[in-house]
């Protein structure tokens, strides 16, 4: 039914604000992400052989703060009319019912020429129902008993008055919201006792009677003035008597005498300056306000003057609203119009939190390229379930289980046999796998859905060591109407092989016995400053980079969650004591097996990195294998071949100019930035950089093959990626300031309980 849909869009508006040899494993559940209502959640659980069970939550929440909304109901003709008014307020408390139990606080107040508030502010329960039974009946009753006149001013501070009868302990004073809804016409005010009251006029007999809003209808008056100019006028609150009683003047004279006085303003006038001061202290008190606009006047030519003056007080009411509801032609365009505000807001309706049609997309593993991969173990039983929040039984569907098998869809249906969501599972040409999954119902407040499946390790490292498996790559949840992606948090599964080993190798920073499995992530979202000059103003590119450097370098731009998961404060390097400066930054990497150290325990902080262990800490953050011939004619045998040979593949190591890498020469600064940048997978591009960026006088020659490396590694900024000739670059957007580094190092340290809480001087 119309009324049902626009007053329940109304609501809505406000509310709406293969079996492992040998191992063991672990499993790090990130918390759940919530945004816009929804609580998005995502599970694994420890491998058992090699599966392991994954779950997906989309729980619709409550409003976690109490809410109260007062609906200020113009019932006068134009919107009650007597056929319909039980109707319309029967409908109204109908739409209150599917609000109960969601920590909103709702009533009614209707105005005519006077206001009256017929249902308080309350709790909507399941159990309120019996506070609404026969409003429809007391609504009749009053609209029966008025004037029939338009009181808006009355109505609005009726309506504001039944909101401050809640204490803020109950309702919070910026929780509450006002919803107006009215054709903006209004022809009666408030006298300075609060009397409702309009001017009058002496009739032929001597006898005075009110005008209604005939002063401004009637006799040929085709123009009133502005809101604007009205506002700027000091009106008076006591009515006036148009003409004298000796002058038994006939009604289009007194009129006609209205119009011929300036300082004289007509009944519409004066309603509706004084409706638009009571809107101000709506807002000065901190009240929300939705303004729902039915314009009965706009289109009657025959009262042009009154249609324009509705309109200005409907805009002005709107310029002060939270939200609108428009000013269509029709009560079922309006509803149509609050409708859109919510898909434009929050791509839902009333009392839905997530729409029909929307998709969730989830990617499962990596290709086997990155050294593991998971697959949908398709003979295991993929379960879905609607509940209450809490985990109840919602009353539709509960629950229901079906088999893959050789199919690539899959339809879970409700208890009463409706479609209620579809899968749909493809694998590409790489082995990465995903599902869709699109509701065919609304999910609505209050209401959680879960997915749940079992995903097979099928590529792992069959060296001994501990890997870090994400078992996939994305899910987000994309709301119908939408270009949003609401992302759920990403599970990650840890398991440790026992015995094996990959071979000897020379001494390094890195053991050649930890394999080449996927290490802690790094933050590649945000394009923070790495690198800062030294004491003389210079970056010096050419120069070489210490080992202590590089490490402090990894170790900041880790993501939060890895740099968590793998903290440490100690280590067994000889050379490197728990107040150096770098001790955090060796300790966690160390930790993280991304590096370790030389023979006799030593660390080597001072020592400049060559260009073989630099590409062996870049690439431990990718993890896989390599296998095929040499890529550089000079790495054969090489302790590091392995390592190099990989890089190369990923593309974030290049050769020299004759083919070779020359792994062992010292790295220089920027050949290290230039890494640096590809393993973060930033893509700097000279032309698209901002002309107040931090330069340097080392570092100014555009020409250099390393200039827009050094650039990148030194401004932190914000940037989009677009196409230049079929390439990806980033184009930057705005610079950010540095960031200080030495106090984020105090903030982790003392987070993660550090004893030594170091780490802390600006590298240069």
């Amino acid at each position: 039914m119309r009324i049902r849909k626009f007053l329940a869009a109304a609501l809505a508006v406000v509310m709406l604000i293969g079996m492992l040899p040998a191992a063991s494993a672990a499993v790090v559940n990130p918390p759940a992400n919530t945004e816009g209502g929804i609580t998005l959640g995502k599970q694994a659980s420890e491998l058992a052989g090699s599966d392991t069970t994954i779950t997906l939550d989309v729980v619709a929440n409550t409003n976690a703060n109490p809410i109260a909304i007062q609906f200020v109901l113009d019932a006068t003709q134009s919107l009650f009319l007597s056929e319909d008014n039980k109707t319309y307020v029967e409908e109204w408390a109908n739409a209150l019912k599917f609000m109960a139990d969601k920590n909103i606080y709702a009533g009614l107040t209707i105005f005519t020429t006077d206001a009256k508030t017929v249902v308080a502010p309350q709790e909507l329960t399941a159990e309120s129902e019996a506070a609404f039974s026969g409003v429809e009946n007391d609504c009749a009753a009053f609209v029966m008993a008025s004037d029939h006149g338009t009181n808006i001013q009355a109505g609005i501070r009726e309506g504001l008055n039944a909101l401050n009868s809640l204490s803020t302990d109950t309702v919070a004073a910026d929780k509450r919201y006002l919803v107006l809804i009215t054709d903006g016409g209004s022809f009666y005010w408030l006298d300075d006792n609060g009397n409702a009251v309009n001017n009058s006029y002496y009739k032929a007999d001597g006898t005075t009677a009110t005008m209604a809003n005939n002063d401004a209808a009637e006799g040929g008056y085709e123009a009133l003035t502005s809101l604007n100019d009205l506002l700027a006028k000091d009106l008076p609150a006591e009515p006036q008597t148009y003409g004298s009683a000796s002058a038994s003047e006939p009604l289009a004279a007194a009129v006609q005498a209205v119009k011929d006085d300036a300082d004289i303003y007509t009944n519409f006038e004066t309603g509706i300056y004084f409706a638009a001061k009571e809107l101000d202290k709506v807002t000065e008190a901190g009240v929300k306000l939705v303004t729902v606009g039915y314009p009965y006047y706009k289109d009657d030519t025959k009262v042009s003057a009154l249609s324009k003056l509705a309109g200005e007080f409907i805009d002005y009411a709107q310029s002060k609203s939270v939200e609108n509801g428009g000013f269509d032609a029709t009560l079922d365009n309006t509803a149509s119009q609050l409708d859109t505000i919510i898909s434009t807001m929050y791509g839902q309706s009333a009392n839905v939190a997530v729409p029909a049609g929307s998709v969730i997309t989830d990617v499962l593993g990596y290709s086997s390229s990155d050294g593991y991969n998971y697959d949908l173990a398709t003979s295991e039983a993929i379960r879905v379930s609607l509940t209450n929040a809490n985990g109840t039984d919602e009353g539709g569907l509960y629950w229901e289980s079906q088999t893959m098998g050789d199919k690539d869809t899959l339809v879970f249906h409700t208890k009463d046999g409706k479609e209620f969501l579809t899968l749909k599972y493809t694998k590409a040409s790489d082995g990465t796998e995903q599902f869709t999954l699109t509701l065919h119902q609304d999910l609505l407040r209050g209401q959680k859905l879960s997915i749940t499946y079992t995903a097979r390790l099928v590529g792992h490292m069959g060296f001994a060591g501990t890997y870090l498996t994400y078992p996939n790559v994305e899910a987000y949840l994309t709301p119908n109407g939408t270009e949003n992606k609401l992302y759920f948090p990403r599970p990650s599964v840890t398991y440790t092989v026992d015995g094996g080993g990959s071979g000897g190798g020379e001494t390094d920073i890195e053991d050649p016995d930890v394999p080449l499995g996927p290490g802690p992530d790094l933050n590649t979202t945000d394009h923070f400053a790495y690198i800062i000059g030294r004491d003389d103003g210079l970056v010096h590119p050419m120069d070489s980079i210490t080992r202590a450097e590089v490490a402090t370098i990894f170790f900041r731009m880790l993501t939060d969650q890895s740099r968590t998961m793998f903290w440490s404060t100690s280590n067994n390097y000889v050379d490197a004591d728990s107040n150096d400066w770098f001790n955090n930054a060796a300790s966690t990497l160390t930790n993280a097996e991304i590096i370790t150290g030389k023979p006799g325990g030593l660390f080597d902080p001072d020592a400049p990195i060559t260009r073989a262990e630099f590409a062996t800490i870049a690439v431990r953050f990718f993890g896989g294998t390599y296998e095929g011939e040499d890529i550089f004619p000079d790495i054969a045998g090489h302790w590091a071949n392995q390592y190099i040979n990989r890089a190369a593949v990923l593309g974030i190591i290049e050769g020299r100019g004759d083919g070779t890498f020359d792994p062992d020469a010292n790295i220089t600064r920027a050949e290290a930035m230039t890494i640096v940048n590809r393993t973060l997978g930033r893509a700097p591009s000279t032309e698209h950089m901002l002309p107040d960026m931090i330069t340097w006088p080392d570092n100014m020659d555009t020409s250099t093959w390393y200039y827009a490396a050094v650039q990148e590694a030194t401004n932190s900024h914000d940037f989009e990626l677009i196409e230049v000739n079929g390439t990806q670059v980033e184009s930057w957007t705005v610079l950010q300031p540095v960031r200080d580094w030495a106090a984020l190092e105090r903030a982790w340290s003392q987070a993660n309980s550090a004893p030594d809480p170091n780490g802390g001087e600006v590298m240069e």
